[in-house]
């Protein structure tokens, strides 16, 4: 009985391992032609700045990251605003002009639609 319950626990530790392991090597390598998210994917492929500049304010709002100094996010927490003021939950606002590259228009047409 003893041993089955080490192996038991062996193999839990083993599952525990090797999840974390897929986690990582999906962290450290991204792969934008076979993504989990295609709307990341394209920003990260066309767009860079974009890209970066959207995984930071969500960083901050999801994350408790910290702004840094050279944040200039002003811009995208204003246009959250906009569309906060039309009736929007901050949380629509901003998967909406995430997912449309920070276009109000667009967004606005998305939430709508």
């Amino acid at each position: 009985k003893q041993w089955y319950q080490r192996r038991v626990r062996g193999a839990a530790a083993m599952t525990l391992r090797t999840v974390l392991l897929s986690l990582q090597s999906l962290l450290c390598s991204a792969e934008p032609d076979d993504p989990q998210d295609a709307v990341v994917a394209t920003q990260y492929k066309d767009d860079q700045a974009c890209y970066v500049r959207t995984a930071r304010n969500w960083a901050i709002a999801y994350a408790d990251a910290k702004p840094s100094k050279d944040d200039d996010l002003a811009d995208l927490h204003h246009k959250i605003q906009q569309l906060m003021g039309m009736g929007f939950t901050e949380h629509q606002s901003r998967v909406a002009l995430s997912s449309k590259n920070w276009n109000v228009e667009a967004a606005v047409e998305s939430l709508f639609s």
